[in-house]
């Protein structure tokens, strides 16, 4: 007897354990990765606000030299929901807590205000509750800083020299290529 063996068919796909095992890698995979990019989404959002606190800083000093009187940058509510303002008139005659601004005499008028994304993990403090950026040399007569972080994370912190000049540093841990504070 002469049987001619058939050639095998070659097997095409994937086995079931092969196919467990790729699933098992991209989970494990994925599982890594989600978190890290949840950090880095909320380091972006860090450094965008953190930009725009130093921005809006310069723009006091700026407005200052510019409209020829007293500019103040005020902080009302600390923490998560905080929010910040740019006015002109009596040091603290605008205020910005109630979720709008409002100046409390027609003498003062608000140049800016600024609010923390809702529902965001950020918390802006402050050592001063006021800087007044002065008209003549654009000077600032209470040098403070102001801080934007994560809860229980890094946070950059913006300093304003006496000269009304910002710098920028980070606490808490590393950010990109500011120094620490």
């Amino acid at each position: 007897m002469n049987r001619t063996a058939s050639p095998r068919r070659q097997a095409r796909g994937f086995t079931l354990v092969e196919l467990c095992v790729g699933v098992g890698i991209g989970a494990t995979l994925l599982g890594q990765a989600i978190p890290a990019m949840t950090q880095l989404r909320q380091e972006q959002l860090l450094r965008a606000t953190a930009d725009t606190l130093a921005a809006d800083l310069r723009f006091a000093r700026s407005e200052a030299a510019r409209l020829g009187e007293a500019v103040h940058f005020r902080v009302s509510a600390r923490g998560a929901q905080a929010c910040y303002l740019l006015h002109t008139g009596a040091p603290r005659d605008c205020d910005c807590a109630g979720g709008q601004a409002a100046c409390k005499s027609t003498d003062s008028a608000v140049l800016k205000a600024e609010w923390l994304p809702a529902q965001q993990p950020l918390t802006l403090s402050s050592n001063a509750e006021t800087l007044q950026f002065q008209h003549r040399q654009g000077l600032v007569t209470q040098t403070g800083s102001v801080e934007v972080a994560l809860e229980n994370g890094p946070g950059i912190r913006q300093v304003i020299a006496i000269t009304g000049r910002v710098r920028s540093c980070s606490t808490g841990g590393k950010l990109g290529r500011l120094p620490r504070c």
